[in-house]
């Protein structure tokens, strides 16, 4: 009843529905503003690019848990020798689309990374992909007629590379990279739980005539759940380009210029940032997003995810 009464006015205020529970607390991560069409942030990281690739006994599973993990500011990152001779890396958020929030980063990822990512999926048995999350209830759910690809996960803790994905990636959202891991006792006091509030990376691979239609990647949680956890952000990572279609669309952008869609074509290395939640806690309705259908060559991708509050 309280959902149903707050909504008449939220509509009237916000101009759309108010789609979560009454009460649900705005999200407690930091959220980059998407005031107008290419606006610029820049942020930094100490997590700076693999330039060479570690030799394979280098690149085993991490081992540490909790503090463990911690590196200090004036630290070494990890396998340092072989990322580039920059103390950092600056990466570049433009905004693509202002409703929902859309950011593109070019040079997320080098060369070195990508193939190491995709090295690491040589080895995996790629199922069909499930529409569901990691790990989570809804993971076995029959995604056949939305999605055609085929996809694996991946793990934080599988190799230092992708440790180094995971830090890069907490700095350019502004998050502690400890939310993005099982955490010590003592670590993050504000949160709810010690589980990682990021899932593994979901590795996809597209070929000719693949696709993933208009879907969310928030989910309708149970109202009885008095936190309401879901979905936060997405951060697509291109693996590769040259292909034939495979953009990721937004059908439902707001733009007064044009009725056409926002596609955004996958380059190698690029990230896209994006938001499934509104700064006053509600989802946002808008973020609906496609993977358009590979028309000729392959395409390959990894999304990560973070939740807010929890991940449950």
């Amino acid at each position: 009843r309280h959902t149903r009464l707050f909504n008449e006015v939220y509509r009237e205020v916000a101009g759309r529905d108010y789609i979560v529970s009454y009460g649900r607390a705005k999200p407690m991560h930091y959220m980059w503003r998407a005031d107008r069409f290419g606006q610029e942030h820049w942020v930094t990281s100490r997590e700076t690019h693999f330039a060479e690739h570690p030799p394979e006994e280098l690149l085993g599973r991490i081992k540490e848990r909790g503090e463990h993990r911690i590196l200090k500011e004036d630290e070494p990152r990890l396998l340092q020798e072989y990322r580039n001779d920059d103390a950092y890396i600056n990466m570049t958020l433009k905004v693509l689309s202002c409703a929902p929030r859309v950011f593109e980063i070019r040079n997320f990822l080098s060369p070195v990374e990508v193939e190491h990512i995709l090295y690491l999926a040589t080895g995996i048995d790629l199922r069909e992909s499930s529409t569901g999350d990691s790990g989570g209830a809804g993971g076995q759910a029959d995604s056949r007629s939305t999605r055609t690809s085929r996809n694996s996960w991946v793990s934080r803790e599988q190799s230092p590379v992708i440790d180094a994905v995971y830090r890069r990636a907490a700095d350019l959202m502004r998050i502690d990279e400890a939310m993005l891991r099982f955490r010590g006792e003592g670590e993050a006091p504000e949160a709810k739980s010690r589980t990682s509030l990021a899932e593994q990376l979901q590795l996809v691979h597209y070929s000719p005539g693949q696709e993933y239609t208009a879907h969310h990647d928030f989910g309708y949680r149970a109202q009885t759940h008095p936190l309401q956890p879901d979905r936060f952000a997405t951060l697509l990572l291109y693996l590769n380009e040259g292909m034939g279609g495979g953009e990721t669309s937004f059908p439902r952008w707001l733009n007064a210029e044009t009725s056409e869609q926002l596609k955004v074509t996958p380059e190698v290395g690029k990230a896209v940032l994006f938001y499934s939640q509104l700064p006053d806690g509600n989802m946002d309705d808008l973020s609906q997003h496609a993977a358009l259908p590979v028309t000729n060559g392959e395409k390959w991708l990894i999304n990560l995810w973070v939740r807010d509050p929890i991940y449950n």
